[in-house]
């Protein structure tokens, strides 16, 4: 079993002066190296792309790890959802959503990661204990690790909310991510494993961050149309009506700890 992830080259690190030029104030807690832990190949830019294009604006390191990536080599038939989305084997859906990936985290200008573990319902080939040993792993030293927080409606999504939130991540601050489009979907305010211990805060961004997370999720192509984002009469109007909740929400969401 090969628990090393994929990993493409990082972007270089930004001067000073173009820290300067950014404007805006960034949270500090997405300064330095931050690893967004992505569950699919699109959870992490839907659901923070212009939290990361600020980030990475200001000069942070900004790393998405993809968990559930699938095996690129597998010949394993697709499960319902890659077939709707027009592939005939898991690895021809792992190679080619990796690849929209890989342009969508080039608009942002972060790093993608991906490890080849199976989303439900494809063969996993690791345990949860060494799927979440692997994570540990991959975002050692990292000062903020973000991690899937509500609604966690998917299988997925939830085994790694609860499950990294029983590990000890070694990194300055853990925090918990709205994931979208399912929050946007069903209107919800965030609640469930931050409901404790946690402070729902928005994220500032800008306009221009929102612009490039809208670039950033038009490039999952094979996923957008299955998951409402683009219809045939109306292009890309559910994506953009995403993005102005989120605007008038103050900006996409992450729960962080609660001082003590």
């Amino acid at each position: 079993m090969d628990l090393a992830a994929n990993r493409t080259a990082a972007p270089p690190a930004r001067t000073r002066s173009a820290r300067a030029r950014a404007g805006g104030a960034l949270d500090e807690r997405l300064q330095g190296r931050v690893v967004v832990v992505s569950p699919h190949l699109d959870d992490a830019v839907l659901s923070l792309g212009a939290a990361l294009a600020h980030a990475v604006e200001a000069g942070s390191q900004v790393e998405v790890l993809t968990v559930f990536g699938c095996e690129p080599a597998s010949n394993a038939p697709t499960d319902p959802w890659d077939r709707k989305s027009g592939f005939v084997t898991e690895g021809e859906a792992a190679q080619k959503r990796r690849a929209e990936d890989r342009e969508a985290c080039s608009i942002l200008g972060v790093t993608p990661r991906w490890f080849n573990f199976g989303a439900e319902p494809y063969e996993r080939r690791a345990s949860t204990p060494e799927i979440l040993t692997a994570i540990q792993t991959a975002v050692a030293g990292a000062d903020t690790v973000l991690i899937p927080g509500h609604p966690l409606a998917h299988h997925d999504h939830a085994t790694l909310g609860h499950g990294l939130l029983t590990e000890t991540l070694n990194c300055r601050v853990v925090g918990l991510y709205v994931e979208q489009p399912y929050a946007f979907d069903r209107r919800l305010t965030p609640r469930g494993p931050a409901a404790t211990g946690f402070t729902w805060q928005p994220v500032t961004a800008h306009s221009r961050h929102r612009r490039k997370k809208l670039e950033a999720v038009k490039q999952y192509r094979s996923q957008i149309g299955s998951l409402g984002l683009r219809q045939p009469a109306v292009g890309h109007l559910r994506l953009r009506m995403m993005l102005w909740y989120e605007a008038r929400q103050g900006g996409e969401t992450i729960a962080w700890p609660k001082a003590t």
